[in-house]
């Protein structure tokens, strides 16, 4: 049960209440109303912290108050905070469609212009390239065939030197075209080589991009279906918790004969008991330690009886359960009987010598009328107790 109480507090959260309140929403969930007192019994809050917290869910549209003596109280469907819920999944959705749009176009564009910029660095270092490289083969051209006509005709052949470079020039004018027209065709060549491959390396961006989109669209699909599965999860723990109200039972009132017959039922409560425990006997010999030992730390326990010195191990074993066993001790308790969780009721009348324990006489009971009379009874001993 406690699954479905964690899955309604995740539904809680969106009213913004307090622990408390939470505390006191989930114990009266699938229940009739209950009174202030019916309800502290339930979750062991004091009555202050119990009026405040109910307060705080009738505010919260998650209680409503039955005027009377007493007041009642009772849980209501929390159909707001599903609505919340599911509008708050809506909300995720539409923000991530938008924020994943908003990525890939922002990605396309700096894939565009990331290749555009490296196409342009490339041509204008290709084109300066080509411009250097003529250059300079017409430079080395020229200086060489200076030095080597220079030093075989001397100053003789000057005149037949200058109409020579005046020819060398046209030649190496006719070079230089020739050079980069070539240059430029092979330049042109790796162009386009150049292109394919920046269109492949442009492919693979694509696809590493693309990859990485799915892993994020996969990450944030997974994170949102976690949200409908947590919603699921409050919905199906509203309808095992119940609202259509809780089953009620056939009341009966049965007769217990025998002191054993007795015991066995008085143990029988006590292991089923889920919030608290009243329970009173002649002496503390009566107590079921070893039973109260198996239940849960949370269950509040209430126990007079009269103790002796013969009794000290019973009760330090009681008292490590530690701060939710409350124990008393009283004279001439002459009943032995308990009350589980407002819901069941054994009580038999011991009398102070008991020659026959096979002609003791109880009464097992889930009569809410019964068990609330046996309850208040057992509270009264327990309230006029010393403590031990």
């Amino acid at each position: 049960m406690s699954g479905y109480v964690e899955s309604i507090k995740n539904l809680l959260k969106y009213a913004k209440i307090s622990e408390d309140a939470m505390i006191v929403y989930t114990a009266l969930i699938g229940l009739r109303p209950r009174s202030l007192g019916d309800i502290s019994n339930l979750t062991g809050l004091d009555p202050l912290t119990l009026e405040k917290a109910l307060k705080e869910l009738i505010v919260a549209k998650l209680a409503r108050e039955f005027p009377g003596n007493p007041p009642m109280y009772e849980a209501l469907p929390p159909y707001s905070l599903i609505k919340l819920q599911i509008d708050e999944l809506t909300t995720a959705v539409t923000e991530f469609e938008r924020g994943l749009t908003a990525d890939v176009r922002e990605s396309t564009n700096a894939i565009s212009e990331s290749i555009k910029e490296m196409i342009n660095n490339m041509s204008k270092s290709l084109e300066n390239l080509v411009i250097s490289i003529a250059s300079a083969i017409e430079t080395s051209l020229m200086n060489v065939l200076y030095e080597s006509v220079l030093k075989t005709l001397g100053s003789v052949f000057n005149k037949v030197l200058e109409d020579f470079k005046t020819i060398v020039s046209k030649e190496l004018h006719t070079l230089k075209s020739s050079t980069v027209s070539n240059l430029g065709s092979s330049i042109g060549t790796y162009s386009r080589d150049l292109a394919t491959h920046m269109e492949l390396l442009a492919q693979e961006l694509a696809t590493k991009t693309r990859e990485l989109l799915e892993k994020r669209v996969k990450q944030k699909i997974e994170e949102i279906l976690d949200l409908f599965n947590l919603t699921k999860a409050s919905i199906d723990a509203l309808i095992i918790k119940g609202f259509e109200k809780e089953f009620r039972p056939e009341y009966d009132v049965r007769i217990a004969k025998g002191l054993d017959i007795i015991k066995g039922h008085v143990g029988d409560l006590i292991k089923r008991a889920e919030n608290f425990i009243v329970l009173a006997a002649p002496t503390y010999d009566y107590v079921p330690v070893e039973l109260i030992q198996k239940i849960s730390p949370k269950v509040r326990i209430q126990i007079v009886a009269e103790a002796f010195p013969a009794h000290q191990r019973i009760i330090e074993e009681l008292k490590s359960r530690g701060p939710t066993v409350q124990l008393r001790t009283m004279k001439n308790v002459r009943v032995f009987g308990v009350v589980m969780d407002l819901k069941e009721a054994v009580l038999a009348a011991i009398p102070e010598t008991i020659v026959d324990p096979h002609s003791i006489i109880g009464i097992v009971t889930n009569d809410e009328t019964w068990v609330a009379f046996i309850q208040s009874e057992l509270l009264h001993l327990f309230a006029g107790a010393s403590k031990v």
